[in-house]
C-alpha cells in the first residue's frame, strides 16, 4: 500500500505562518493599514500608512517612511494573522522578530486608491525564489533615472 502524501497546512480565517510564501500571501491582501512597532514591549512607533511594496529579499531592511511601508517580510521570524472579534472585525497582522512585533490592521482602503485589490504578484505561480520581488502599485520604479 501506497503512503498518502504529506498535506500542506490549511488555514481559513486565522493562522500562524513562518515560511516567505505564506507570509507574502497573507500580507500582499492589505494595502492602507495603522501600524505600532513594538521593541521588548515598549511601543516605539504607531500611525497609519500604506503597503507600498511587499518584498522576500535577504539584503533589504523594512522601512517606513513618509506613511510609506516597504515590507520584507525577511525582517520577521513568523507572522499570526486573524481577524480581531472586538474590533468590528478588523484583520490584525502581527510580524514578529528577535524581541520586535510589527502589528498591522488593515483599513477598508486608502484615499485615492480603487476598491480593486492593487496586489501585483511578480513571482511565477509554479516557482518561489524568496529573492523575487511582489510589488504594489510599482508603476514608477521602470522609469529612468
Amino acid at each position: 500500500m501506497e503512503r498518502p502524501r504529506q498535506l500542506a497546512p490549511c488555514f481559513v480565517g486565522a493562522g500562524t505562518v513562518a515560511g516567505t510564501r505564506d507570509m507574502v500571501r497573507a500580507l500582499e491582501t492589505i494595502e492602507g493599514l495603522r501600524y505600532t512597532y513594538e521593541v521588548d514591549g515598549e511601543t516605539i512607533a504607531e500611525g497609519s500608512a500604506a503597503l507600498v511594496k511587499l518584498m522576500a529579499d535577504g539584503e533589504s531592511a523594512t522601512m517606513l517612511v513618509n506613511g510609506c511601508l516597504f515590507l520584507n517580510v525577511a525582517s520577521f521570524r513568523y507572522l499570526d494573522f486573524g481577524c480581531e472579534e472586538g474590533a468590528e472585525g478588523e484583520w490584525v497582522f502581527r510580524l514578529h522578530g528577535d524581541g520586535s512585533t510589527l502589528t498591522l490592521i488593515a483599513e477598508e482602503s486608502v484615499e485615492g486608491r480603487s476598491d480593486e485589490p492593487a496586489a501585483v504578484r511578480v513571482i511565477e505561480a509554479t516557482g518561489f525564489d524568496p529573492g523575487s520581488f511582489v510589488a504594489l502599485d510599482d508603476e514608477d520604479d521602470e522609469s529612468e533615472y
